[in-house]
C-alpha cells in the first residue's frame, strides 16, 4: 500500500464551500472526498458498530484501491465489561465488509487509560483480537511511555504485529516506536486550541509538528512500511489543508482542493453518515 494520506472522517460541516461544494448532498461526500483522498478513517464506528451493511455501501462508492481505517467502538475497549470474542468477532465481520478497502483497525484508548490500573486488561484484550486484520493501539496516558512499561508494551506489540499509533496531542509526547510492518500515524491536536466553531481555515502553524513526525514516517517508507497517517481539524483548523502540508514534506504533489463544478450523485445513502470526530 505504501504511503497513504487523508482524514479523520469525511463529514465536516466546516468543508462545505471550501472542500465540498455548497450544495453537495450527505450521502455524497464520502464519494467525492474519495476522488481526491486514498484513505479515510472513520470516526463513526468508535461510537458504534456501522454495521456490515453500511461498511459495503461505503466500500461500493469508492474507487478501487481506497482504504477506509476503522476505530474500533468504544463499548469494546471498555475494562469495566470486557468485551469477549464474539462482541470482537461481531465487530470484525463489519470492518471485513469493507472487502480489501478495510485498512488498519485502530483501538483508541482516552487518557484516563493508565498503565496501573488497565496494563492486565490491554495485554488481554489484544490477546483475543481477531485474526485476519491489521491493528494499532493509540495511547494518551504518559506513563505507557516510561521504563519499563515500554520496553513490556513494545514487546508485547511486536509479538502480535500491532502498531503503536504514532500520535501528536498538545498534551503527550508520544514516542515513534515501530512494531508492526505498517506505521499509524495521527494529527490530533485539541478541542481547545483550535475548536470546532473555527474550523474551515488554518488557524494555527503547525510546521514544525508535521516536520517532526514527517522525519520518522519518512523512514518507515523507505524501509518498506506502509505508512497510513489522518489528520483532524482540530490539529490546525482544516485537516485537508494539514494533509496538503505533510505530503510537501514528504515530497508528495499536493491534493487538489479548489472546487470544481458539481453533479450530484443520486444513490440515496451511498455514503452514509460518519459522525462527529472527537479526535
Amino acid at each position: 500500500m505504501g504511503l497513504r494520506t487523508g482524514c479523520s472522517s469525511w463529514t465536516s460541516e466546516a468543508w462545505r464551500g471550501r472542500f465540498y461544494p455548497v450544495g453537495i448532498a450527505d450521502p455524497d461526500r464520502l464519494r467525492y472526498y474519495a476522488r481526491r483522498f486514498d484513505t479515510v478513517e472513520v470516526d463513526a464506528s468508535y461510537y458504534r458498530d456501522p454495521g456490515p451493511g453500511r461498511a459495503r455501501r461505503w466500500a461500493s462508492v469508492t474507487p478501487d484501491g481506497f482504504t477506509f481505517a476503522m476505530k474500533m467502538p468504544r463499548e469494546l475497549l471498555d475494562p469495566g465489561h470486557p468485551a469477549g470474542p464474539e462482541a470482537l468477532g461481531r465487530f470484525l465481520t463489519t470492518a471485513r465488509a469493507l472487502g480489501p478497502k478495510l485498512g488498519p483497525i485502530l483501538l483508541q484508548f482516552p487518557p484516563s487509560f493508565s498503565p496501573r490500573r488497565h496494563e492486565a486488561f490491554l495485554d488481554a484484550l489484544l490477546g483475543r483480537l481477531p485474526s485476519g486484520a491489521r491493528y494499532a493501539v493509540e495511547l494518551r496516558h504518559a506513563d505507557w511511555f516510561t521504563a519499563p512499561r515500554l520496553g513490556r508494551l513494545k514487546e508485547r506489540l511486536g509479538e502480535l504485529g500491532i502498531a503503536l499509533a504514532w500520535s501528536y496531542l498538545t498534551f503527550l509526547d508520544v514516542p515513534a516506536v515501530l512494531t508492526a510492518d505498517f506505521v499509524y500515524l495521527r494529527f490530533i491536536g485539541d478541542h481547545t486550541t483550535v475548536p470546532a466553531s473555527v474550523h474551515g481555515e488554518i488557524r494555527i502553524d503547525r510546521t514544525e509538528a508535521v516536520r517532526r513526525w514527517a522525519a520518522p514516517a519518512r523512514e518507515a517508507d523507505r524501509g518498506g512500511r506502509d505508512v497510513f497517517a489522518y489528520f483532524n481539524n482540530h490539529f490546525a483548523g482544516f485537516a485537508p489543508e494539514s494533509v496538503n502540508l505533510f505530503r510537501r514534506e514528504m515530497g508528495l504533489p499536493p491534493i487538489p482542493i479548489a472546487l470544481p463544478a458539481w453533479t450530484t450523485l443520486s444513490r440515496p445513502d451511498a455514503g452514509g453518515e460518519d459522525g462527529p470526530s472527537p479526535g
